[in-house]
């Protein structure tokens, strides 16, 4: 019973830290966001706007809902359980890690952990995080590219398209990466089996060779299982739409937020200046582009008033920002409340 109970009280002081650091991060990020003196906002918005409120929201459904589909569709192309559930909380607190950490890179690591910890094989468990980031990345591109093709004077500012167009370089240089250790994993084995060795020089890591034939071991089943999704273009081609879908949608809600407040802003101009401003704050290392990301924004929201613009920016900011966190702190939460239950329900029942 006393072991039980220290089960638990080390599960919730663990719980209560980590609910602590998200909120030292949330403190840091949203002090530049709520540290104005905020306008009374019904006095803000214009005629009709809810409805343009209620599509701002549903594009952030769009963007959870296209990436769970995602996950849920490589389950079936691996042969493992399809479970609605897992899709989503592992696409979930994937966006609440790229959200709370800097240049968003704990989500893809943390995905990878939580797939595997719910019964899926290691090939599996690792493949459809880094399938899902570099779909995700390559749909980014190609949004981008038809926006620089297309509409490239919708921004007339050259540092902004300079930073966009690194911006864009640096999203599609990450997921070939991937790519290139998927196709040969036995160059990526021996690059990583390099570091492994200097790291046991510098007396970082412990016993190297087991380390090295356990990486090996994972890369060669993280390669067999993102070819066996490769094998299928039409599963490459549905994930690539998706996150095409995801990406427009994820744009589209400046637009909403602007036609909330009164704003005369075109859809077409809109989702392209997104766009720019997305692709240009990537360079950003701070958790949620903070910053740099309020500062671009500024471009898309300027035509609004003064109360205007103090809650479109705000509004904006919580459905691309904090919505993520909240909703990943959630299924967190979720998560530990049920096991607690049951490991109560197993300790009363080996009693």
């Amino acid at each position: 019973m006393r072991k039980s109970l220290s089960k638990k009280t080390k599960r919730i002081i663990w719980i209560a830290i980590f609910i602590a650091m998200n909120a030292v991060v949330l403190f840091f990020t949203a002090r530049a966001d709520f540290s104005k003196d905020a306008p009374h906002i019904t006095d803000s918005f214009a005629p009709g706007s809810w409805l343009y409120l209620l599509g701002a929201v549903g594009c952030l459904a769009v963007v959870l809902a296209a990436e769970s589909v995602k996950y849920m569709l490589m389950m079936k192309r691996l042969d493992e359980k399809a479970s609605g559930r897992i899709a989503f909380e592992t696409a979930a607190l994937g966006k609440y890690y790229d959200c709370v950490t800097p240049s968003g890179a704990g989500g893809q690591p943390f995905q990878i952990w939580y797939v595997h910890s719910h019964g899926y094989s290691a090939g599996a468990s690792s493949s459809m995080p880094l399938a899902g980031f570099v779909t995700m990345q390559y749909g980014f591109v190609i949004v981008a590219l038809a926006v620089f093709i297309f509409n490239n004077n919708v921004i007339d500012s050259v540092p902004i398209r300079l930073a966009a167009y690194v911006g864009t370089v640096m999203y599609a240089l990450v997921p070939t990466m991937v790519v290139v250790s998927a196709i040969s994993p036995r160059t990526s084995a021996a690059i990583v089996g390099f570091f492994v060795r200097l790291g046991a020089k510098l007396r970082i890591v412990r016993d190297p060779d087991a380390k090295i034939e356990k990486l090996e071991t994972n890369l060669k089943k993280y390669s067999d299982s993102l070819k066996h999704i490769a094998k299928s273009p039409r599963l490459l081609a549905e994930l690539l739409l998706l996150s095409v879908l995801y990406q427009i949608a994820l744009c589209s809600i400046p637009y909403f937020v602007v036609h909330t407040f009164g704003g005369d802003l075109g859809f077409i101009q809109s989702l392209c200046m997104c766009v720019f401003v997305y692709a240009s704050v990537t360079i950003v290392p701070t958790p949620g582009n903070s910053g740099a990301a309020e500062g671009s924004f500024y471009l898309l929201f300027s035509q609004l008033d003064t109360t205007g613009l103090f809650w479109a920016m705000l509004i904006w900011r919580f459905l691309c920002y904090y919505a993520f966190i909240i909703i990943g702190l959630l299924v967190y939460a979720f998560s530990a409340v049920e096991k607690l239950r049951g490991r109560a329900a197993r300790s009363d029942q080996q009693e």
